[in-house]
């Protein structure tokens, strides 16, 4: 059997937290068949934490055009990242050409201003086409393959994405060749160092989700930074139902997620009379799936300068 090691700094010094349970969903479809949760694993070489197995490329490409446009559709009312990065952004000089990776129908961009050049990569047909309609440079169609740009954007956005890629440090180096010397880097995704997550584990409902598949925090950011000529200039921890959910909602989802760590098998019963939506007659390996816990600060925005010497 092959020695698992690290998906990003290959080092075999990894552990396994946990099982993660399996999924009937992807990209907001529901599937005909399960996808298998493996497990999640914390490398110690790097502190990052991954899932594996792992879809192959092919597999994903599919699965993500087949996606549902609402599960990605946003209310910028409701995106306390976009709020956070506009106003960083505002307070930058020099900062005109902007690529957004994963940028869906363009109305993260739209959201910044007409006053900056919008260049996007984006995977979904339909969303890619919505993105252009707005006036987005559609410059790539898969992350995984990032443009050679000239001239060379003054600031890369990822939000949501990094958590989709294998290799979260191959896909920071490759939105560095797409940034000028002195430009930013701006990501925004999940950070394992939340204290709901360290609390959970494999449990937790981010990283059940099967598109995502990497998961990264601080630490592993300053153990990147200088390895890809980078510096990180700002850090923030969010929550994305930040202002605008009430107590009893923070209240239920913290019961929730507690009564599964604590007594799975209680979850389960309640799991078979619908609770969290789960057709448990049709899929009863769903009865351990976690529930969300997104009024959690367990969000974050690193933002990265590219080094000019």
């Amino acid at each position: 059997m092959k020695e698992l090691k690290c998906y990003s700094c290959s080092s075999p010094n990894i552990k396994l937290i946990g099982d993660i349970a399996p999924n009937n969903t992807f990209a907001g479809q529901v599937l005909e068949q399960l996808i298998d949760g493996g497990g999640l694993y914390k490398c110690n070489g790097c502190n990052m934490f991954f899932r594996h197995p792992q879809l192959n490329e092919k597999e994903l490409n599919k699965l993500y055009r087949l996606g549902n446009l609402k599960n990605w559709s946003s209310n910028a009312s409701h995106r306390r990242d976009w709020y956070l990065i506009r106003n960083w952004l505002v307070l930058q000089e020099g900062i005109e050409r902007i690529l957004d990776i994963g940028c869906f129908d363009g109305r993260f961009l739209e959201y910044l201003g007409k006053d900056y050049c919008w260049l996007g990569i984006e995977i979904h047909n339909e969303a890619a086409s919505s993105a252009e309609s707005k006036g987005v440079e559609l410059v790539g169609r898969n992350f995984e393959n990032m443009p050679v740009l000239s001239p060379l954007a003054d600031l890369v956005v990822a939000v949501d994405v990094l958590e989709h890629s294998s290799d979260p440090k191959s896909f920071l180096k490759a939105a560095a060749s797409c940034v000028r010397p002195g430009g930013y880097i701006v990501i925004s995704t999940g950070n394992t160092d939340a204290l709901s997550w360290r609390l959970m584990g494999s449990k937790y409902w981010y990283c059940h989700i099967p598109e995502h598949f990497s998961f990264i925090n601080p630490t592993w950011a300053r153990y990147v930074a200088p390895k890809l000529d980078l510096q990180i200039e700002e850090f923030k921890v969010f929550s994305h139902s930040e202002g605008k959910v009430d107590f009893k909602r923070k209240l239920f989802e913290t019961i929730g997620n507690l009564l599964l760590l604590i007594c799975p098998k209680m979850f389960a019963m309640i799991r078979k009379f619908g609770f969290g939506g789960i057709n448990y007659r049709l899929y009863p390996e769903l009865a351990l799936a976690p529930p969300c816990w997104v009024t959690s600060m367990d969000h974050m925005i690193i933002v990265f300068q590219r080094r000019t010497n």
